[in-house]
């Protein structure tokens, strides 16, 4: 049989179960769109944590003393971090110098434990996002020196709002008591487990009178350019900053890349699920197709046709209504996909915020449309349609021409 003909009879028995065809269709096009949408969102959110985690605070690239992050002692601090922090800026980069120390704040009869963070509050404010991560108040200004920066948790922990005084107590450098008193100018919403629960962020210069550290710095934190492959500026640093600790973000926070790894499985996974179940609703439409058509097939098989022929026939059958499916499905997830991208979903009436893997998760929750947002679902389409649509091709094709005609 010529291959026209067998394109002419395959798109005719489309068209003669004209609403089953319609239904097929129509449940593969809403599941192609739903992925599409789904793998979107999902993409979206992965971004969204590993940007949070990245460009909130952490940065790209971390440069500590050896044996900072194992001992978190006060003395194992970098000598002169402003050439790394100049060598590392002239490669197109974003670094910024960081002091830290424990102590303990109060206000009135509450008090907590802190983490009191130095930083660069302008160099800050350049490089990452948290200075925007406001939920009152305003970022911290050099020309208050005693104005602080404090997390949401701990606010709540003081019972401390914008412009009220804490007192702080450490131990300084030197061995002798470090305490200050310090107004409240901003309260941060989310942005990573520690900093909510015990952030205290002030300028660094002030970090240096009370902890009586003229010079250096605990932490370089980096923010490399978007695209720029996380590997290659972790080389460049090193090089920089030759005998000092240098870790990406994936080695300083390995549970965020192993949850954001495995999220891309369940991805996959939740696909493969979702085509399967759509693969059982062809198979059970085209096997009833093949049932009403017994006699129609065993008078063709007694005409000549051969078995190929009316594998070929039901094939192009699956492939007719699967390549609609695509387009109307393409059509419908695609758009909607790119509107999310800017609208988004608000998820503010199901909660206020909150972290994975004590990084801040955003409550809005919007798109990413790559190529495997839409190439995956399609793909998959295609394959377990053909998939199920090739058993009751081969149930037709394998008809005895006799039986067939007698068929009742």
């Amino acid at each position: 049989m010529k291959p026209a003909g067998i394109f002419k009879l395959s798109f005719r028995n489309v068209l003669r179960a004209k609403r089953r065809s319609a239904i097929t269709t129509l449940v593969m096009a809403f599941v192609l769109g739903s992925m599409i949408v789904y793998l979107s969102l999902m993409d979206g959110f992965k971004r969204s944590m590993a940007d949070n985690a990245v460009s909130m605070q952490m940065g790209s690239i971390q440069v500590h003393a050896p044996e900072y992050l194992e001992t978190k002692s006060v003395y194992k601090m970098m000598r002169n971090p402003d050439g790394y922090i100049r060598a590392i800026n002239s490669q197109g980069f974003k670094a910024v110098p960081r002091l830290f120390s424990s102590g303990l704040a109060a206000k009135e009869e509450s008090s907590a434990g802190v983490l009191i963070e130095g930083v660069d509050a302008s160099a800050e404010n350049w490089a990452f996002k948290m200075p925007r991560q406001l939920m009152e108040g305003k970022w911290l200004d050099s020309a208050d020196p005693n104005g602080v920066v404090i997390g949401k948790r701990l606010a709540r922990s003081l019972s401390a709002g914008i412009g009220d005084e804490i007192v702080i107590v450490s131990q300084a450098a030197d061995g002798s008591i470090a305490n200050d008193l310090f107004r409240v100018s901003g309260i941060l919403k989310s942005v990573n487990e520690i900093t909510d629960r015990a952030g205290f962020i002030m300028p660094i210069n002030t970090f240096r009178d009370l902890m009586v550290i003229p010079e250096g710095a605990h932490e370089i934190a980096v923010m490399i350019p978007a695209g720029y492959d996380l590997d290659s500026a972790v080389s460049i640093v090193k090089r920089i900053c030759r005998g000092q600790d240098v870790r990406s973000w994936q080695l300083l926070n390995p549970a965020l890349a192993n949850i954001i790894n495995i999220f891309h499985i369940v991805m996959i996974f939740l696909m493969v699920i979702t085509f399967i179940a759509i693969s059982i609703v062809i198979l059970n439409a085209m096997l009833m197709a093949v049932f009403e058509r017994i006699h129609e097939y065993g008078m063709m098989k007694a005409l000549g046709v051969t078995p190929f022929d009316i594998f070929f026939m039901v094939v192009i059958e699956i492939l007719v209504q699967t390549t609609a499916a695509a387009i109307i499905g393409m059509s419908l997830g695609i758009p909607l996909a790119i509107s999310l991208q800017t609208y988004g979903i608000d998820l503010s009436v199901l909660f206020e915020g909150g972290t994975i893997s004590g990084i801040a998760v955003n409550i809005a929750l919007f798109s990413y449309l790559s190529a495997f947002s839409v190439l995956a679902p399609l793909a998959a389409l295609f394959v377990f349609s053909l998939t199920a649509g090739a058993i009751p091709a081969v149930r037709a094709a394998r008809l005895d021409a006799v039986k067939a005609i007698h068929y009742t």
